[in-house]
């Protein structure tokens, strides 16, 4: 559960549109403005796209993913301003900081119950300096409450078949491919644009923007999949690990 065949990331995350990646990036640093911003720790990096990119427009970047294949992926590619590091978004007490960013993009948040993913919330505190900014990108509960069921599809001349089941407030989807290949299963814990503010409130952050399509003029929607939501850290919270 919520670990990525080699399949998936051959399917879905090699055939990515570079506009794709411009469009976001962009974004990113429009929230993020050298210099203030420079130091980004990029939580679920994945192969480091959005860490390559950043990195080439002059950003400092640490990225971190549990998937060691993805890492080394991630570091084989890396331009000048990139550092890689394995290990799970629970823990990342070992990563050097303070920051004056984190990242955590493409639905990488909310995958473990509220009081973790709380905790998630607790360490990228504590990674920030006061004043420093979070960026999440995740899906809109909304949305996928009222598109749910299963659909076939062919992607990079594969068969594929999705589908999505809510279970309360928890999505879960299934992928099977063709050819005997192994299946992609992924669980998230879905959010309110309401629900995120106030979580993120909790651990003493501040909500500057919600919006969609990496766009700060559209906002959230239950008529759109993703949303992304731009927290500050407030200058003097400071917070108990509970």
């Amino acid at each position: 559960m919520n670990s990525s065949t080699p399949t998936w990331f051959e399917l879905f995350m090699r055939t990515l549109d570079p506009v794709q990646t411009e469009r976001e990036t962009e974004f990113l640093a429009r929230q993020l403005p050298l210099p203030e911003y420079r130091h980004i720790l990029d939580l679920c990096c994945g192969t480091g796209r959005h860490a390559h990119a950043l990195a080439r427009r002059g950003y400092e970047v640490v990225g971190v993913d549990r998937d060691g294949l993805a890492v080394e992926e991630a570091r084989m590619q890396a331009p000048t301003g990139c550092l890689f590091l394995q290990a799970d978004l629970r823990d990342i007490g070992g990563v050097p900081g303070p920051f004056d960013a984190v990242t955590i993009l493409w639905q990488s948040f909310g995958y473990f119950d509220d009081d973790t993913n709380a905790a998630v919330l607790h360490e990228v505190h504590a990674k920030l300096r006061p004043g420093g900014r979070l960026i999440l990108d995740v899906y809109h509960r909304g949305f996928f409450e009222r598109h749910q069921g299963e659909q076939a599809f062919e992607r990079g001349g594969l068969p594929v078949r999705e589908h999505k089941r809510m279970d309360g407030p928890r999505l879960r989807v299934d992928l099977t491919y063709g050819e005997g290949r192994t299946g992609d299963s992924f669980d998230w814990r879905l959010y309110t644009p309401e629900e995120l503010r106030d979580l993120a409130r909790s651990r003493g952050f501040t909500c500057l923007l919600t919006c969609t399509g990496f766009d700060e003029e559209r906002p959230a929607s239950a008529d759109v999949p993703r949303m992304q939501l731009v927290f500050v850290r407030e200058e003097n919270s400071t917070l108990s690990p509970t």
